[in-house]
């Protein structure tokens, strides 16, 4: 019985997106060489928001419902996921063992079928991990962009109540933002630091300013209540100072009050005000990585007479407190136990240098592509002043063509550095990779609780707590290690290449 041949293109972002037709004719190249006909899809998820779901739905509902045996085909593995706890990816795996289907990635040499050695398997994992790592920089880029232009003392969200946003120039394409203090707002802000600063309280405050004509940015808003009003007189920009994801930076825009004036809000504020818990600023081993079984929010620990506790941050869920010392040693052996076995090592070493050949030639193309157009704007303001020398064009013209290419120049300059960063992050992931797997038992060992945080986080994901027990799935390719070391390498059984 001839296999369906199935064919699935992915991008994930724009300069992903004109890479489509050349990843299609590699598919069907390939499909040409295992068969004779196949199904085609695209999957364009930078461009459309649901196509993730489509993703989804095609596994989930049409490759698990096929009544033949199947081949997917993926170019490589970073086109089939960055995430190997993913339902559709859980399918997959099943469908593997079951003989169902098999999963080919021409591009890497890579072929998962229910008889693949577990070094494969292995390599298949290695390949998921820095295809999530590289997703997870990507990411980053936009949080470096949002950190320099804080550092430039610009606000990157939408200006508080009693500022504005405003474009000034720039051009349709590429306007430039600013923001300006709104004059018809500004002074109710001013009067409500004012009269908090006398002591009154802020049901005074919001009457006073009501009667005054005081409303929010909203259309057709009420007056301001306690609420609205607690966030700004809360809100240090208006003496300077922006917050982002809880550090400060200096804004340059007008401000509306002093320092002084929002220290003394400060000092009269309401005591009964809730304050942080202390192990906000601890750290803890489960801080932020584990989730309620019961009721899925988020877990928290505290410190109470020494110990190091669990608990659900919903007061009425049922999920008991736990202490840490009561789950820390099942973990701990499992995280101590991803050590790569010796003979793996060259193979690994492999896997990681054949992903990185392949990262190094995305970046190397592209900071070349990016340092040629930057050349050819320099020749091109060579130019201009030339022509206003010559006559040829007015300093207006001139001025205007220069802001552009100037403004060109800059974004070029910032990609060539995220570029150059990126490039630099994937080699230093990969070796810590390798680090991490060949010395995971005296990393957990030797760490304090904030590395040891940051080393969960890289073996566990989907850590839940219920019942004081700990559930959790062991990442890429660390699964792949402990069940290939428990079942002394005997992989055909067991899932275990992902979550």
């Amino acid at each position: 019985m001839e296999k369906k041949i199935i064919l699935i293109a992915r991008v994930s972002d724009i300069e992903q997106r004109k890479a489509l037709p050349a990843q299609k004719q590699r598919l069907e190249n390939y499909a040409r060489t295992i068969g004779s006909k196949w199904d085609y899809q695209e999957f364009d998820e930078s461009a459309y928001k649901d196509d993730r779901q489509k993703f989804a739905t095609l596994i989930e509902e049409k490759v698990q419902s096929l009544k033949v045996p199947a081949i997917i085909v993926f170019d490589k593995i970073d086109r089939f996921t960055r995430d190997a706890s993913q339902k559709e990816v859980r399918i997959m795996s099943s469908l593997v063992e079951k003989g169902s289907i098999e999963i080919h990635f021409p591009s890497d040499n890579l072929f998962i079928s229910q008889n693949s050695p577990a070094t494969d398997l292995f390599r298949l994992g290695i390949g998921m991990l820095l295809a999530k790592y590289y997703s997870d920089a990507s990411r980053d880029n936009v949080k470096r962009r949002f950190d320099q232009m804080l550092n430039d003392g610009i606000w990157v969200h939408r200006a508080p109540i009693g500022y504005k946003n405003v474009l000034k120039g720039g051009t349709p394409q590429k306007p430039i933002k600013d923001i300006e203090v709104d004059e018809n707002k500004a002074h109710y802000i001013v009067k409500a630091f004012e009269l908090r600063a006398m002591g009154k309280p802020y049901a005074v405050i919001a009457k006073e300013l009501g009667a005054m004509g005081f409303r929010s940015n909203i259309a057709n808003s009420k007056a301001p209540n306690k609420a609205f009003l607690e966030r700004i007189l809360n809100n240090k920009f208006y003496y300077g100072v922006m917050v982002h994801s809880g550090r400060e930076y200096k804004h340059n825009y007008p401000p509306l009050i002093s320092q002084a004036l929002f220290r003394e809000c400060l000092r009269v504020k309401d005591e009964r005000k809730h304050e942080k818990t202390k192990y906000d600023s601890k750290d803890y081993r489960f801080k932020k990585i584990v989730k309620c079984g019961k009721c899925k929010r988020a877990v928290s620990p505290f410190k109470a007479r020494n110990t190091v506790y669990l608990r659900c941050a919903n007061n009425k869920c049922l999920n008991a407190n736990t202490a840490e010392s009561l789950i820390l040693d099942g973990v701990a052996a499992d995280v101590t136990y991803v050590d790569v076995p010796e003979e793996w090592i060259d193979q690994v070493i492999a896997e990681l240098r054949n992903r990185h050949d392949n990262q190094q030639l995305y970046f190397t193309q592209n900071i070349e592509q990016t340092r040629n157009e930057y050349d050819k704007i320099k020749g091109k303001m060579r130019k201009i002043y030339h022509d206003l020398l010559d006559g040829r064009i007015t300093q207006d013209m001139h001025d205007e063509i220069a802001n552009e290419l100037e403004a060109r120049q800059q974004e070029l300059n910032d990609r060539l550095k995220l570029l150059t960063s990126d490039n630099k992050s994937f080699q230093v992931t990969a070796s810590y990779l390798l680090d991490l797997a060949q010395r995971s038992a005296e990393l957990f060992r030797t760490s304090d609780e904030a590395l040891q945080q940051k080393l969960l986080e890289y073996v566990l994901s989907n850590i839940e707590l219920n019942d004081k027990k700990l559930s959790y799935i062991l990442n890429d390719p660390f699964k792949t290690i402990v069940e290939a070391k428990k079942k002394s390498l005997s992989a055909h059984n067991s899932n275990i290449w992902c979550g």
